[in-house]
Parts: structure tokens; sequence; C-alpha cells
């Protein structure tokens, strides 16, 4: 009878050592006898430091504006003066303020 329940005992003890760490998969903390206390299914050392990936930044070209000067156009064309001449009084407008017949345009001349 003695040897039967060390034979038991043993038994039982090999068990709790077998077990106790499958089920410590699942149960999440626990004190065991002969090792620390127990957080989570794997110890802090096991897991990997975590590794972020950050994609390279966008880099954007962009070409500088390109100015075109155009040309300044050309002065519009002068318009034509003109004085004013009364044949009857035989002179020209602003010396001579009315006129019986229609005025007569005459290109100006340079003075």
């Amino acid at each position: 009878m003695r040897k039967s329940a060390i034979v038991s005992l043993l038994v039982i003890g090999l068990l709790v050592f077998t077990v106790a760490p499958a089920f410590a998969h699942r149960v999440r903390g626990g004190v065991f006898i002969g090792v620390g206390p127990y957080w989570g299914p794997y110890p802090y050392w096991y897991y990997p430091p975590p590794y972020y990936y950050y994609p390279p930044p966008t880099v954007v070209v962009e070409q500088p504006p390109v100015y075109v000067q155009q040309p300044t156009p050309p002065p519009p064309p002068a318009e034509p003066s003109y004085w004013y001449y009364c044949q009857s009084a035989k002179g020209y407008y602003p010396n001579v303020q009315s006129c019986p017949e229609p005025w007569t345009k005459v290109p100006a001349r340079p003075q």
C-alpha cells in the first residue's frame, strides 16, 4: 500500500508539472512552485521588440514655372490730325468760329 501511494503521488506530481505549462497557456497568470510570477502565455523576453514599418517619404519634385515674356505690342497708329478750313472766311478753326458752308478737312502740317 505504501509503495502504491508513493507511485500514485509521483504520477500525480508528474502530471501536475507536465500539464501545468499547457494549462498556463489558457489561463493568464498564476503562481507555480519553483517558478516566479507568470503573466501571459510567454515570458516578456520571448516577444521580439516591435518593428514599425514607416513608408519612405513621398518626394514631389516640382518644375520651376516657365515665364515667357511676350513682346510689347506696337503702339496703335496715331490718329491723323486734321485742321478744319472755311472756304468763304479763308481761315482755320479756332480762328474762325463759324462757317456758312461745311468745314473742309485738311491734313495738319507741322508748324
